[in-house]
């Protein structure tokens, strides 16, 4: 038997080397060719470990918000024309019209951005809920126990209410359980 946590940090490791890459690179004289080398790190988890997390990876949300600034970049550009349209009134084309179309289209523009940018803010609102509920999914994540004989998580003792003593859960359970007691099992 071995305790979750001394699972999780065996299972994890990293791994440091080299990469060699290759390519085409632009100058002011043309194509050049370019070959090199990196240091990486990497970061391996074996299956066991990865099944033990004790809270879904978080995903960020900066490049999300980066690209709907960009795609609002047009939207503002002819939101911008149609007030300078507006302050110049023409005889023969009414000032409604010119609202209607200049703001129309430039929220027509800015549809992809606003809907980036509501994903970007689902992201924002899972990676807060998961952090407001780790410390209570650590506390259970922690005293749990692991059986290599039989392959079954359990709890020696109740760290939380709710959670079952001594009884034997997968893996797979057993971080269902600890998720649930973070409340974000659904945010996986």
């Amino acid at each position: 038997m071995q305790s979750v946590p001394a699972i999780r940090a065996s299972g994890t490791s990293t791994v440091y080397g080299t990469d060699y890459y290759s390519g085409v690179g632009v100058s002011s004289l043309g194509p050049v060719p370019v070959m090199g080398s990196s240091l990486v790190e990497r970061t391996q988890s074996s299956y066991l470990a990865q099944s033990l997390a004790p809270e879904p990876g978080f995903r960020g949300a900066g490049r999300l918000t980066t690209l709907a600034v960009v795609l609002s970049l047009p939207a503002v550009g002819y939101f911008a024309a149609g007030a300078v349209l507006i302050s110049r009134p023409q005889p023969d084309v009414s000032t409604a019209s010119i609202v209607m179309g200049t703001f129309g289209l430039a929220l027509f523009l800015a549809l992809p951005s606003l809907l980036i940018l509501w994903f970007a803010f689902r992201r924002l609102r899972r990676s807060a809920r998961i952090r407001r509920g780790a410390p209570a999914a650590y506390a259970v994540w922690r005293a749990g126990v692991y059986c290599h004989r039989c392959g079954m998580c359990f709890w020696p003792f109740a760290p939380a209410a709710g959670i079952p003593v001594r009884h034997p859960v997968p893996p797979g359970g057993f971080q269902g359980i600890v998720w649930n007691a973070g409340g974000y099992l659904n945010d996986a």
